[in-house]
């Protein structure tokens, strides 16, 4: 895992100036390996963690980066969609390791990965992780995935034409040296992060930072990490 994340911050400095940049050599060979987007779907509903295209940097499992100008992560389908010489194509889950984005809604430091590489509770987690390293030690983990929820009976009986419905879920965790933390409570929070305690209580309360947010414990950990490290 180190080495994939020491891989992926090479990759990002290569491709530092992304709004000069068209796709890459690289992404123009894995263009012929990828289908071309089916639009027929019977669910209602966004599949898409973010709805609107963004450019960012896949590494594949070759372990090449290549980047692209437009991507959206399909939590239903499990798989990246992009747009290639202006057609929608898709990269399935299994053909990539990690990928950043260039959305306004994630860390500088973020990327996305396989849910399954994270255990909680000796349990693979399922879905995608989006995943915030604050030094070498702690990471903000965030967990997205969908449920698909049926039509009801009673709505199959008078034999209405209702769709398969989205429903989104999030789930947000932490991790000190490699092990994940639920910590939806501040109590909780604070059972973890032991260390300089009356400081960072402090610091929590003066900003009103809520562990439920993500970018609230962000903020949180790099405090953390700010005033424990030597």
């Amino acid at each position: 895992m180190k080495n994939n994340i020491l891989l992926f911050v090479a990759i990002l400095f290569c491709f530092s100036s992304f709004g000069q940049l068209s796709s890459t050599d690289y992404s123009k060979q894995y263009a012929s390996l990828m289908n071309t987007k089916n639009k027929t779907s019977d669910v209602q509903g966004s599949p898409f963690l973010y709805d609107d295209w963004t450019s960012g940097v896949v590494v594949f499992k070759g372990e090449e980066g290549g980047k692209f100008d437009k991507i959206k992560i399909n939590l239903l389908d499990n798989q990246l969609e992009v747009e290639y010489m202006k057609i929608e194509k898709v990269l399935p889950f299994n053909d990539f390791i990690m990928l950043q984005l260039n959305h306004p809604q994630t860390h500088k430091n973020t990327f996305f990965q396989k849910a399954s590489k994270f255990k909680y509770k000796d349990k693979r987690l399922r879905g995608w992780a989006k995943v915030t390293p604050i030094g070498k030690d702690y990471k903000v983990i965030v967990i997205h995935s969908i449920r698909v929820i049926e039509p009801s009976m009673n709505a199959k009986i008078v034999g209405a034409k209702h769709k398969k419905r989205i429903a989104k879920e999030k789930k947000i965790f932490v991790s000190k040296k490699g092990k994940l933390y639920r910590v939806n409570k501040r109590k909780k929070f604070f059972k973890v992060f032991t260390r300089k305690q009356k400081k960072l209580k402090a610091f929590v309360g003066k900003h009103d930072l809520s562990v439920k947010k993500e970018q609230d414990l962000i903020k949180m950990i790099e405090f953390y990490h700010k005033i424990t490290k030597k």
